[in-house]
């Protein structure tokens, strides 16, 4: 089955753990519009398993690498590469079903690396890479993202953004255009966000607000946290999981993704920006 004719579903929910069931994060609360090419290193991913389709986030990394969640492409789940997408330089999801943007690049997937220590129960070590099966040109809309250096340090008043094409609300998809959404959250202390997911590790981390009302939620995973760094922006985290979306007591969970930079360089090098 060809990209245009896959059906777009999103994965709602992933494996339980501890007391309660994380849910896979696909969608905005309490975001606005982005405007184009706001976010330049922004990916779309259409995953194929069997008869039917998922979506997902992703950042890039260079020409031939994006940047994802791991339990987006679990080697268990028997993805199709060759019916599998990246879209770079996407806006608006009905410029896919319209075919009308010639700023779109769409590739199919030709590999993903999926972290060793992956545990899909726990969710420890989210991080996926996808490669792409041709290399994209770039532009002022398809750009690499910068990646954490020992140099950057984020705090509570960092000014952090999530962004993606998920959920408004949970099981509330986006309507009309269905254009990027964005939102500001502030990074959660790590022992603040423990009492809310005692199987947090170091390897992760929380964002958004402890009484609620703005997040990531379900279809936004593996979409990039980026957190302003001087005069650009530095991914922070992947969308992972959470309970509910937006809930008070209960902020998203994000993987931490300087802890994975020596898998990330391994993988990906030489071609990407780090900070």
């Amino acid at each position: 089955m060809g990209f245009w004719g896959i059906l777009f579903v999103v994965l709602l929910v992933c494996k339980a753990t501890g007391s309660f069931e994380p849910q896979i994060r696909s969608s905005i609360v309490g975001g606005k519009d982005a405007s184009k090419g706001s976010w330049p290193w922004m990916a779309f991913l259409e995953i194929a398993v069997g008869n039917f389709s998922f979506s997902c986030g992703a950042s890039i990394l260079s020409e031939d690498w994006v940047l994802t969640a791991a339990h987006c492409v679990e080697p268990d789940s028997n993805i199709i590469l060759e019916q599998s997408y990246v879209l770079l330089g996407l806006h608006s999801l009905q410029e896919i079903e319209e075919l009308e943007d010639p700023d779109v690049v769409v590739r199919s997937m030709s590999k993903i690396v999926v972290h060793p220590d992956y545990d899909t129960n726990n969710m420890f070590n989210d991080i996926a890479l996808v490669k792409l099966n041709h290399s994209a040109c770039l532009s002022h809309l398809i750009l690499p993202v910068k990646l954490p250096g020992p140099q950057d340090i984020f705090g509570h008043e960092s000014e952090c953004w999530v962004t993606g094409w998920g959920n408004i609300d949970m099981g509330v998809p986006l309507s009309g255009e269905r254009i990027l959404q964005q939102v500001q959250v502030p990074l959660v202390r790590q022992c603040a966000c423990l009492e809310a997911y005692p199987l947090l590790t170091s390897g992760m981390l929380c964002a958004g607000l402890w009484e609620g009302g703005i997040d990531s939620c379900q279809g936004d995973s593996g979409g990039p946290l980026v957190c302003r760094s001087g005069g650009t922006f530095v991914q922070v985290g992947i969308v992972s999981y959470g309970k509910g979306c937006a809930l008070e007591g209960f902020p998203g969970v994000y993987t931490r993704v300087v802890r994975y930079m020596d898998f990330i360089l391994d993988t990906v090098n030489p071609n990407i920006e780090a900070s």
